[in-house]
């Protein structure tokens, strides 16, 4: 009986352990299969993982690429000599954050899908129009705490727009009371010396500082003016659209990787998404001048500091011969479109008005930034191009007035070089003498010799006579590098024994 207990009792045990072996080995089955299916790939999220391309490359611009130029040239114009310099410089930037035009708002809004070639480097992106999975925009503007998200259903230039609209609108009725909103400044300036060299420094697509403030390229590049454009972006607020986990996040189930590649996915084109949209108003200021001053750029740099200093001090001059433009994109934009004054404090009043959002100042998008599906980096356009710094130097014709009062005889010696530049650039020295050179003169004598505007190297050496037999002729006067202004003034006087000399300058 025991026994039988005995073997009863052992069939019991065996049978359990036998269970929890088959439900053991259908568990981790099971299991084995679930962590599998987890780490299949995603046919997009493989598609676009296996794309190989250098994201520094396709956004690279070669801009100009200039191998020969005339470093020199001398223009005579209106009893003036002009000497116009040229300098081959390069200019390399990498702006994360790219300026928006009219034409393209459409193509840049929060999650839009873009690809990543030239198109998108020239501002003019393409888009992968394809279904979409819902997609969460934020928004910045303060006190609307957990109010600041939105899901939209399907991302669409439409939609979204409706979206921050929505947004701005809770914030208008519940929160401007209570918040002010002061626009974040972001300002940059620079001169100007070619298209794509003034696109690169301010990261702005020339084609809106042509159509808006129309500089005028070939007068710089010849010297005839000089213009510096300084860019304000005032920024009310950004909207920011949910960056994926995987790529696959943002598309509709029913969307394969085929299907993007149909669109123009590649590895010449790698796709990316809009991942924030800044909102506000940019000004563009340009300021003009004739003036061939080497002092332009710190003049209008103080200028853009302190516009009180226009009517004195010691750049008077070049802002007398100046005129200011300034255009206003988005804000409250019908109040100040384009003005052009030659008084800058306008200018200031410019930038100064609208400079807090309202529903009567609203925002404009004016600057985006990309990432790259494929890991979330942030597409950066690489820009390269090189460009002629331009330097004109004006100089005025003179003269050399000689007054010799003193009691013996005297004689002078004038000299000058005239220089010019031949078709290379290559400077031409002719040297000149004055007529009068080596001749006696004695007391009262005096005369006028006119200066070219291109003279330089100006040599004036004057001697007396003693009389005595080891000295007769004694240097009173002997200034080898004279510079050229206006009036120069050389008086000589004394006696044999004392004589004194002496140049001024009016």
């Amino acid at each position: 009986m025991r026994k039988s207990k005995q073997r009863k009792s052992k069939y019991v045990k065996g049978t359990k352990v036998l269970a929890s072996l088959l439900i053991s080995l259908h568990v981790f089955t099971f299991s084995s299969i679930s962590f599998a299916a987890t780490n299949e790939l995603n046919d997009i999220d493989a598609g676009i993982a296996s794309l190989n391309y250098d994201r520094n490359e396709v956004l690279a611009v070669k801009g100009d690429q200039i191998s020969s130029f005339v470093p020199k040239e001398g223009i005579h114009s209106n009893d003036k000599f002009i000497v116009v310099e040229r300098e081959k410089k390069s200019l390399t930037t990498s702006p994360v954050d790219i300026s928006i035009i009219d034409s393209i708002t459409n193509r840049t809004y929060p999650g839009a899908i873009q690809l990543a070639n030239q198109d998108f480097a020239d501002n003019q992106p393409g888009l992968v129009m394809a279904a979409r999975k819902p997609l969460d925009i934020t928004i910045d503007l303060p006190g609307l705490k957990s109010e600041n998200t939105i899901t939209v259903q399907n991302p669409t230039y439409s939609s979204v727009s409706s979206a921050i609209d929505q947004l701005v609108s809770i914030w208008g009725e519940k929160y401007s009371g209570t918040h002010t909103l002061p626009a974040r400044l972001q300002y940059a300036e620079s001169m100007v010396y070619s298209q794509n060299q003034i696109a690169s420094a301010l990261n702005v697509n020339s084609k809106v500082l042509n159509g808006t403030l129309g500089i005028d390229f070939n007068a710089v590049a010849s010297g005839e003016k000089k213009v510096m454009v300084a860019a304000y972006k005032q920024i009310f607020y950004t909207v920011t659209a949910a960056l994926p986990n995987n790529p696959s996040d943002l598309f509709d189930d029913s969307v394969t990787f085929a299907e993007l590649v149909r669109k123009g996915v590649s590895n010449q084109s790698p796709p990316l998404m809009v991942s924030n949209v800044a909102y506000g108003r940019t000004i563009y200021v340009k300021l003009e001048t004739t003036s061939k001053s080497s002092d332009v750029q710190t003049a209008f740099k103080l200028l853009l500091n302190n516009p009180s200093i226009q009517a004195s001090g010691q750049y008077k001059d070049i802002y007398e011969n100046s005129s200011f433009t300034a255009v206003v994109l988005g804000g409250d934009a019908q109040t100040h479109n384009q003005v052009v004054t030659k008084d800058f404090n306008v200018i200031q009043n410019v930038i100064k008005d609208n400079a807090e959002f309202s529903t009567k100042n609203p925002a404009y998008p004016i600057s985006y930034t990309s990432v790259f599906l494929k890991d979330n980096s942030i597409a950066a356009v690489h820009n390269n191009t090189d460009y002629i710094e331009t330097k004109t130097t004006e100089y005025t014709k003179g003269k050399i007035t000689l007054d010799h009062s003193g009691a013996y005889v005297a004689q002078f010696e004038v000299s000058w070089d005239e220089f010019t530049f031949d078709e290379n650039g290559r400077e031409i020295i002719t040297h000149r003498t004055w007529e009068g050179n080596w001749q006696d003169k004695t007391a009262h004598f005096s005369t006028e010799i006119p200066l070219p505007p291109n003279a330089k190297n100006i040599k004036i050496f004057a001697r007396e006579c003693t009389g005595l037999a080891w000295e007769w002729w004694r240097t009173i006067l002997d200034e080898p590098n004279v510079p050229l202004t206006s009036n120069i003034n050389v008086s000589i006087w004394g006696t044999t024994l004392h004589p004194s000399a002496s140049i001024s300058h009016d």
